[in-house]
Formats: C-alpha cells, structure tokens, sequence
C-alpha cells in the first residue's frame, strides 16, 4: 500500500490486515456488527425518540427526568454515529458501494465522541441528584431542581464539544492503491497533530475522564445510595429521622430507576475499560483486541438503546403515560376493536318484560291499565282502593334508561319504594335495573 502524497505525513493505508484477521473473526464481525448492531441501532433509535417524548410531557417535570431526558437525546446521537462509524466500517468490506465510506467517518468520529462524552457525564449528573435527594436531603431543595439540571447539562455538553473539537484535525483522507489490485482505497490517516497528542489526549486522558473516573464515581455514588435506602426502608432503624418537610422527599421509583441506569452503565462499559487498560500498559494480540474491541463498541449502543426497558418496568409514571399514548395511539388507528372484550359492550336494548320481571313487586297489567300490588304510603296494597293507571303499549324493545330520576317511567306506576335494600339487593343481583345510585349502594 502506499499512498499518492508522499510529503504528507506517512500514512499506513490498508483495507485488509492479515495480522488482526481471521475467518472465524470474520464470522464473529458479521454477525455481531454487520447484523446485530443495525437491528440494535433501529431499537434503539425509536426507544429514544419515545424516551425523549414522555420525558418531556409536563407531568415527568423533575430534576432527575431532566437529566434523563438529556441522556436520550445524547444516546440517540450515539447510536446514529455508531452506525456510521462501526457498521459502515466493517460492512465496506462487503459492500462495494461504500468504499467511500471514510467521507462519512472521519466527520462522524468526533461527533460520536462528543454524544458519548455527554451520555457519560449525563449519566454522572444524574447519579449526583440521586446521591443528593436520598443522602443529603438539606440539600435537595438548592440542588435538585429544574433548572439547576438543565443548567449542568447545557454545561456538559458545552464542556463536551471543547474537549472533542481537537479530533476534528487529527485525521483527513486520502487516497490509497493497492499493491495486488491496483485499486483506489480512500482511507482515514492521522496528521502530525495525531501523533502530537496521540499518547496524552488519545490514549491517558480519555481512559481517565472517559472510562476509569466515571466508572469509580459511579460505582462508590450508587453504593452510597443502595446503603441510604435500603436504611431507611427499614422501620426499626432508629438513625433514620423524618424529614419534616416531606415535599421534596425523593420517589422510590426515581431513585430505583437512577440505580438501574447506573448498573446498566456500569455494566455495559467494562469491557471498553479492560480495552482501554490493557491496549495502554500492555501489547496484546491484535486479534483479540478485535474481538474485545466489537463487543465493547456494541455494549455501548446497547447501553444506549435499552435505558426505555429500564423506565418501564421501574417507573410508574413512566409506565402509566406510555401505557396511555400507546393505548391512544390504538384507537387513533383503530386497532382497538379487535382487541376489546365483548363483555364490556353491553347492549343497550332489553325486553319490556324482562324490565317488569325486575321489579320486586310485579304489577298486573290488564286491559293496558296497571294494577300495583306493592305497599302503598298509606300501608294498603296499591290495587285496593286507589284508581288503575292507564299506561300506553310499549314496543316490544325499549333503551335502557339514561337518568336516574326513573325506570322508564315505572316508578310512578306504583308506590313499591326501591330504596328498600331487599329491592336493592335483588336489582343488584340482576344486574343492576334499578337506578345506579341504588345500585351502588
């Protein structure tokens, strides 16, 4: 290989290195890169955009939800970079198409390193407001505030854009030819600022503000905070004392949710600090730092894709606004008919004679006049000394009555008073015909 700019700084172009390649690596590469990341990356790009929907509804307004909220819009950029940045590198081999895929990376590369940056020091932050409210509660209602969260998070990012914007000239592109094939490769090489500050801002400085520093914070900020709560869910714990103002005490499931994130993170980004340390003080294999190197980079789009499963099963707020847009989204398409229940449509026409077989005391209907046989005011049967009603003939099916002032009109056909609770208990059996005050009751 050999490149056409020989005054530039040397520059070892290759598309294939046979010393880090194999073909059960290959296999390993397409399998976990070429196929799994893209089906990951889909995920996760449409758990973010839900995350960065709820979490931005007015009722999820609170200082750790804030950071959150960052966090899915950090990890979405993280998760669109590392497609251009993983997958398209490994699937260049595969797809002619994308020889020129460099154009893309090298662009791509420091914007992947500031989203990454950001979703660390989000995830940082957002342990701090955890570690505050449950273990330093004086200082929740300073601290854990709105707007103090969004302005340490405009502060990262800002923060994170300086530190990064020195990888932009580190690298450019150029244009390489093959030995064997004769063909032009363009391919990313570093400049003399690369090789200025590889060893110190490449190499030191990012396993320590990128990867050792923030997994130790992490690791001692979430102790802390498991200890503190499961204390204080202990009744017989007398070192526990109340807080007196119990408004700015911090929800169970908030801080439940916080831990999780922070397991996850921890979790996920271990093996990129085992990377990162042995690539430092030791010479391993190459392939193997590949190998290591794949699984790591598709821990982090992990780690970035799943936070919404998380949110899910241990935030109830969370989980009750999703449940209920999805639940709207249903009807918006109407996919709600076919899962409904038939039992929770009632129909709304019944029998004239299955209405006056509800009734505790039938009346005798005879010559369209309606002779009551309950207890009148006066104590007597309503058929003896008191005039027949006329009552029209119905239709053989009437709608159930919509008010409660009566049963279609049958309270005013006889004196049997339907507050009676025998009368309300027999309603109440069959199915409730009486009105819904009484069958409340």
């Amino acid at each position: 290989m050999e490149t056409t700019d020989r005054n530039n700084t040397t520059c070892i172009c290759s598309d294939l290195q046979t010393d880090d390649y194999s073909p059960t690596y290959a296999w390993y590469n397409y399998v976990l890169i070429i196929f799994a990341l893209p089906t990951l990356s889909i995920f996760g790009v449409c758990t973010n955009i839900i995350n960065l929907f709820i979490y931005s509804r007015r009722r999820m307004k609170s200082s750790a939800n804030t950071y959150l909220l960052f966090l899915a819009c950090s990890d979405f950029l993280v998760i669109l970079t590392g497609l251009f940045i993983f997958w398209i590198d490994s699937a260049r081999s595969y797809i002619p198409e994308l020889t020129r895929a460099p154009y893309t990376t090298v662009y791509t590369l420091p914007l992947g390193y500031m989203a990454q940056t950001c979703s660390v020091y989000f995830t940082v932050a957002a342990a701090v407001d955890c570690y505050v409210n449950v273990c330093i509660r004086r200082l929740a209602p300073s601290y854990c505030s709105v707007k103090n969260a969004k302005q340490i998070c405009y502060a990262i990012t800002a923060l994170s854009i300086l530190y990064n914007s020195l990888r932009f000239p580190q690298f450019n592109l150029r244009t390489c030819y093959h030995d064997l094939s004769e063909e032009a490769i363009i391919e990313i090489c570093p400049t003399t600022l690369f090789l200025a500050i590889n060893t110190f801002y490449n190499v030191y400085l990012y396993m320590v503000l990128m990867t050792l520093l923030p997994f130790l914070f992490l690791l001692i900020l979430n102790a802390f905070i498991i200890v503190q709560q499961s204390s204080s869910q202990r009744p017989h714990n007398q070192h526990y004392i109340i807080e007196p103002d119990q408004k700015n005490k911090p929800s169970s499931d908030d801080t439940i949710t916080m831990i999780m994130v922070v397991v996850l993170f921890l979790a996920c980004n271990t093996l990129a600090l085992f990377v990162n340390m042995i690539e430092t003080f030791f010479e391993p294999d190459h392939l193997l730092i590949n190998y290591l190197s794949d699984a790591s980079n598709f821990l982090i789009i992990f780690n970035s894709s799943v936070n919404c499963v998380i949110y899910f099963i241990f935030n109830k707020d969370y989980r009750a606004l999703f449940l209920q847009h999805y639940a709207r989204m249903k009807r918006l398409l109407g996919m709600d008919y076919f899962c409904c229940r038939s039992g929770d449509r009632r129909t709304s026409y019944q029998p004239v004679t299955a209405i006056h077989e509800k009734i505790a005391q039938p009346s005798i209907l005879e010559n369209g006049k309606i002779q009551g046989n309950g207890p009148s005011e006066n104590g007597r049967p309503a058929g003896q000394g008191s005039p027949p009603l006329e009552l029209p003939e119905p239709p053989v099916w009437q709608p159930r009555p919509l008010t409660d002032d009566g049963l279609l009109g049958l309270d005013t056909l006889t004196t049997t008073d339907l507050s009676d609770p025998k009368y309300r208990w027999n309603a109440a059996e069959n199915d409730c015909w009486v009105p819904r005050q009484a069958c409340l009751l």
